[in-house]
């Protein structure tokens, strides 16, 4: 069951990533699968983390129509790196999971671009979309940890007056 949970969240975020520069562009940096990889390689197990971020980097490439496997070895790199240092290095809240989040879109564009220059093919990119990407990423990923902490002990008061 919490598999199935994984999976129609990384498609509606996949959907919600494709379909949200046609809308509003500015959200359309924002790297939302990303943002849900980070978090389950900060919050779950190793083996969670590396699947994760596989099945979500494919799934980017899937909907993207960049080279297939692409953004999945990228994504899958960063989970299994943020995994591994997760264990003896704990990060809680929502600037300093921003912060590790930013990070993860540097690495990951980065990691990007280089298979794009060794498969010979000219990256999209400039150097100020990948930082523009990242702190965009960083931001959505303060907003939304904070947004969600915030119904947590809102539910939680609720439920102590009754």
């Amino acid at each position: 069951m919490r598999a199935l949970r994984w999976f129609l969240l990384l498609l509606a975020l996949g959907l919600l990533q494709t379909f949200t520069p046609v809308v509003w562009l500015p959200l359309g940096h924002v790297d939302w699968l990303l943002i849900a990889v980070v978090y389950a390689a900060l919050r779950g197990s190793f083996r969670e983390a590396v699947i994760l971020g596989a099945v979500a980097g494919l799934m980017q490439d899937g909907l993207s129509g960049e080279i297939v496997g692409l953004h999945g070895f990228a994504k899958t790199s960063i989970a299994a790196l943020i995994a591994s240092f997760s264990s003896f290095l704990v990060v809680r809240g929502p600037l300093p999971e921003a912060a590790v989040t930013a990070i993860a879109s540097l690495l990951e564009s980065s990691i990007v671009v280089a298979w794009l220059v060794l498969l010979e093919r000219s990256p999209q990119v400039a150097g100020l979309s990948i930082t523009g990407r990242a702190i965009a990423t960083a931001v959505a990923t303060a907003a939304v940890l904070s947004a969600a902490r915030w119904l947590r002990r809102r539910r939680t008061r609720r439920s102590r007056f009754k």
